[in-house]
């Protein structure tokens, strides 16, 4: 797979940007006839080899809604420098997007809207002897393994979709909905979050517990296994099976934030899901934060995740 994604990455692997040049270090001239009077030479700073590895793997197949994230080995001063050494591709042509600056050593990219189904995404890397930060003591410059190619590729293009109002889950794959399933979502004081979300990991059973989210009221506490449980979020939302809920799945909330779902939905739903396929809720008056799991990035919107780069979208 690997061999193939690098192919039509247009040519990736080809010459890559000359690395940056240092800051060159000059002698002085005096001027009004006095003799020339060299500077006094400056010593190199030693350098310091900076690593940064990529997500999703190299060879993986995600959903359209998974972020590319960029983590350096050491916190990074010239995020411009940084963002033209790191070029993304989609089937050998530029993409239309941007890094976004988490903190100094993770820097996150993505495009305006979702990436489109079954294409391959090509990040080009040519950081190896660029300076990243300089200090009084040492340079900073991007190891030998910073220049590479690191590819992956999107599956069949699936979006789920959670209306809040009508209580129900529409999948949509390529355009065409193929499932339509009943939820029950959060309840007044656990309200399930708007916005987009991503599948993030899956399991068969997982132990839910009122303990878990710090839920402290005696009359509200509870430890449960739940099958065919997908994750939406670091904070703890899942869509998964709650049999204990059928009553209400279809007609209206009451769980503790989750997506409740009838046990065959949920097994479908863990079944056709991959990592990185967006799943967007709508109606529910809570918002959807940037930092909340895979999906979160995806609710800033476009303006300000330019804000946060600096060096805007990127040009051939």
């Amino acid at each position: 797979m690997l061999a193939v994604a690098a192919g039509l990455v247009l040519g990736l692997t080809t010459a890559l940007p000359a690395r940056a040049a240092d800051a060159p270090t000059g002698g002085g001239t005096s001027t009004g006839g006095a003799p020339s009077v060299p500077a006094t030479p400056q010593k190199p700073l030693p350098r310091v080899a900076v690593g940064v590895t990529f997500s999703p793997r190299a060879g993986s197949t995600v959903g359209a809604a998974m972020p590319i994230t960029a983590t350096f080995s050491t916190p990074v001063s010239y995020k411009k420098r940084a963002e033209q050494h790191l070029k993304v591709y989609l089937n050998g042509n530029l993409v239309k997007g941007a890094w976004y600056w988490r903190s100094s050593t993770t820097a996150v990219f993505r495009p305006q809207y979702f990436w489109p189904g079954k294409r391959v995404i090509g990040i080009r890397a040519s950081l190896s002897g660029v300076v990243l930060r300089e200090d009084t003591k040492y340079r900073y410059v991007g190891g030998q393994t910073t220049s590479r190619v690191h590819a992956f590729r999107t599956g069949r293009y699936l979006v789920a979709k959670v209306n809040n109002a009508t209580h129900q889950m529409k999948v949509y794959v390529d355009g065409k909905l193929i499932r339509t399933m009943g939820v029950s979502l959060g309840k007044e004081g656990f309200i399930t979050r708007s916005g987009i979300k991503a599948v993030m990991e899956k399991y068969v059973e997982r132990e839910m517990t009122s303990e878990a989210l710090g839920i402290t009221d005696p009359n509200d506490q509870y430890v449960v296994i739940s099958p065919y449980a997908v994750r939406l979020t670091n904070s703890g939302e899942f869509a998964h099976g709650a049999p204990w809920a059928n009553s209400r799945i279809g007609r209206y909330n009451g769980s503790h934030g989750c997506t409740n779902l009838f046990v065959n939905d949920a097994k479908w739903f863990y079944d056709t899901t991959i990592p990185g396929d967006p799943v967007v809720y709508g109606g529910t008056g809570r918002p959807m934060e940037a930092w909340n799991g895979t999906g979160g990035p995806w609710n800033i919107p476009w303006a300000q995740w330019l804000a946060g780069s600096r060096n805007g979208v990127q040009k051939a």
